[in-house]
């Protein structure tokens, strides 16, 4: 079983690997590492890194900011981040008092962008320069009720770091938070998408009336919850609570909302009869009888699948435009399912509450059978060897979060060595990282900019349509094309990190996709393609592509940092399809025959998909019939009279079940194909 300090000792050599190989600070890359954390177990959206968040004489610091809606930053949650990072044998304790003086840095440096004449006390166009102005003009228009310090750290928080609390400044609060060592080992090792949230309602006199209480997997309640209460936790919580709301990426501005707003101001009253409410999931719901009424106290991972715009909407009146909503009742249906079942039944809560609208699959393809495929063939395919090396070593895809660690938690000591030297760390994929890869080449460096969960969103619907098309577009080919997609990235972040000497002072995450895009785009519009299975090949960059990547990237630098861009903010400025134009402008001119050995002709390209879709396409014929033929014959019998008690067969199905009962070894491919579509359907909505 793995422990604590070992999972210390593998952060520490992980990043001062990143750091040795891309010529970056080792707690710079630790900052990186924990932050990708956060984004990818979806307790942030993105992140921005402060080059210059330190002031020279130590009375303030910042490291990182992240906000959840770039659109209306005054609407937002921001969190404030400072990272502590030590490379000792054993990590020390993080007591108190270091925990007040980083704490204390953090809070000055707001105070400075909200006390200060910024254009004089910060260097202009500086990235510390940004966020100053950010809080400055958006701590007037609401954006003080939104703020959260979060320190990082790879050490052991004290025992006597328990419940923090909140910080005063400037006649509003901010909640503290703190990523330890123990958080983010827990966070890894559970397997869980991210930690569990813990609500207490029990000052809140949310009564109840229980709907169904007979269903061992999954009991139902109908609530009235005061929208004081929503707006509270959503002020707390913000996205956390909308992850399996298939719209939560969606702004929607239309009359929905203009509609709630104006009852919420004119006729709160009849909030309650004109709108629908919301319906909510959790893993756990603890309940009191006080007086002969149910009363709701504890949940447990609530969600809410239903009911974004009524909870956003009540939020936004409530601390953006001072509305008094304590008048205000909301109806909410709340389903508590099993934690064994959650992941199972809470998309499906999720499709059905949200049935008045389209709902499209790619609003739910974190449980797309897309990703079971792609792990497969990193579990599978074995690369090629690196030059210099005769080590085979694997990239290993994180469908679920804590694959990798989970996967080590049984092996010996021995074992672990064998399994690591095999799947370095540093080639772990996680499923947000697949989406920056595959759309960097895809030409969406701007979505890519605007952080995970937008640009997942993109990459879902991409990849939703191609499997819809046709399942078979993701082979042997496409996986060995997205391998080579995560070299590359990964490689141009260490050639721009070594150019910190010379031109480089900040937004790496934004550089590098528009680089790739920019080459890209330059390759497509002259017709050829980029011939990825060299890079597959040679499982690294050859120093000619290195070179020309590294002179883009600086070009793509001068263009993000222009002082005449049209957007001050150079992280937003990269959010835009405006800059992306601009690039493209450029790209046109770019001499492509300096990467003649690079690039393949499309026929060629069409011929070798071609192929791999014919391949996979047999292998998934022979699945399917391995299956149809090996399952066993009481299954189809229980079908066969399933189907025939409940109306439900056809002279054809019932000649087709017979002959799977009879003569499975003598099916044809396509008889196969329509049992397995049987068998589906049989299991997700037949069987009891």
């Amino acid at each position: 079983m793995i422990n604590v300090q070992e999972f210390y000792e593998s952060i520490v050599a992980d990043v001062s690997l990143s750091a040795n190989l891309g010529g970056t600070l080792v707690e710079d890359e630790f900052l990186i590492y924990a932050l990708d954390q956060l984004v990818d177990c979806g307790e942030i959206n993105q992140y921005d890194l402060i080059s210059d968040g330190r002031d020279a004489a130590g009375a303030w610091r910042i490291d990182a900011i992240s906000y959840d809606n770039d659109s209306d930053i005054s609407n937002s949650s921001i969190s404030l981040f400072i990272s502590l990072f030590e490379a000792v044998a054993k990590p020390s304790n993080l007591i108190k008092t270091e925990l007040d003086l980083v704490l204390k840095k953090l809070k000055r440096f707001v105070e400075f962008a909200l006390e200060k004449d910024i254009y004089k006390f910060f260097e202009p166009g500086s990235d510390a320069f940004s966020v100053a102005e950010v809080i400055k003009n958006g701590w007037i228009k609401g954006l003080k009720n939104h703020v959260r310090f979060i320190v990082i750290t790879n050490r052991p928080a004290s025992n006597r770091i328990k419940d923090l609390e909140l910080l005063d400044i400037r006649s509003s609060t901010a909640e503290v938070i703190v990523w330890d060592l123990n958080r983010l080992f827990h966070l890894e090792l559970s397997g869980r998408e991210r930690e569990d949230l813990e609500i207490d309602l029990s000052c809140s006199n949310i009564p109840v009336l229980l709907a169904t209480n007979n269903d061992k997997d999954m009991k139902s309640v109908l609530a009235i919850m005061p929208a004081t209460v929503l707006v509270n936790l959503y002020a707390k919580w913000g996205s956390r609570l909308l992850e399996q709301n298939v719209r939560s990426f969606l702004t929607a501005k239309g009359k929905v909302n203009k509609g709630l707003k104006d009852t919420i101001k004119n006729t709160p009253s009849k909030f309650f009869a004109f709108n629908n409410g919301i319906t909510g999931t959790a893993e756990f719901a603890k309940f009191e009888s006080k007086s002969g009424q149910l009363y709701l106290t504890h949940l447990k991972n609530f969600q809410i699948v239903n009911g974004g715009q009524t909870t956003a909407s009540l939020f936004a009146a409530s601390f953006k435009d001072n509305i008094d909503i304590t008048n205000i009742f909301v109806q909410m249906k709340l389903s508590v399912v099993t934690p064994e079942l959650a992941k199972v039944l809470v998309p499906f809560i999720s499709r059905f509450a949200n049935s008045q609208n389209k709902v499209t699959e790619a609003d739910l393809f974190s449980n797309h059978p897309f990703h079971i495929r792609f792990e497969e063939f990193s579990r599978r395919i074995m690369p090629p060897t690196k030059p210099g090396t005769m080590i085979l070593e694997k990239w290993f895809y994180e469908r679920a979060r804590g694959q990798y660690l989970n996967e080590q938690v049984s092996l010996s000591s021995t074992e672990k060595i064998k399994f690591k030297t095999q799947n370095p760390k540093n080639q772990v994929i996680t499923k947000t990282a697949l989406a920056k890869y595959i759309n960097s080449f895809e030409l969406l460096p701007y979505f890519v900019s605007r952080g995970a969960e937008i640009n997942f969103v993109a990459f879902a619907q991409n990849m939703s349509e191609k499997w819809s098309k046709s399942d078979s577009e993701i082979n042997e080919g496409f996986f060995k094309k997205a391998i080579a997609s995560a070299i590359v990235f990964k490689e141009i972040e260490q050639l721009i990190s070594k150019q910190k000497d010379t031109w480089y002072n900040g937004h790496r995450d934004k550089i590098v996709p528009y680089t790739i895009s920019f080459l890209m785009y330059a390759i497509k519009i002259n017709k050829q393609e980029f011939d990825f299975e060299i890079v597959w090949k040679k499982q690294c960059l050859d120093e000619k592509l290195r070179n020309i990547f590294a002179n883009i990237a600086e070009v793509i630098n001068s263009l993000l940092n222009n002082p005449d861009r049209p957007i001050g903010n150079v992280a937003e400025y990269a959010k835009k399809e405006i800059f992306w134009s601009t690039v493209q402008d450029l790209a046109k001119d770019f001499d492509i025959s300096q990467l003649d050995e690079y690039l393949v002709g499309k026929n060629i390209i069409k011929e070798r998909n071609f192929d791999e879709k014919n391949k996979q396409k047999l292998t998934d014929q022979l699945q399917i019939e391995t299956k149809v033929k090996t399952t066993s014959l009481i299954f189809w019998k229980d079908l066969y009279v399933y189907l025939k008690d409940n109306n439900l067969d056809s002279p054809q199905v019932q000649k087709l079940l017979e002959n799977v009962i009879s003569k499975p070894m003598k099916l044809s491919p396509l008889q196969c194909k329509n049992l397995y579509k049987l068998m589906v359907l049989f299991e997700n909505e037949y069987r009891e």
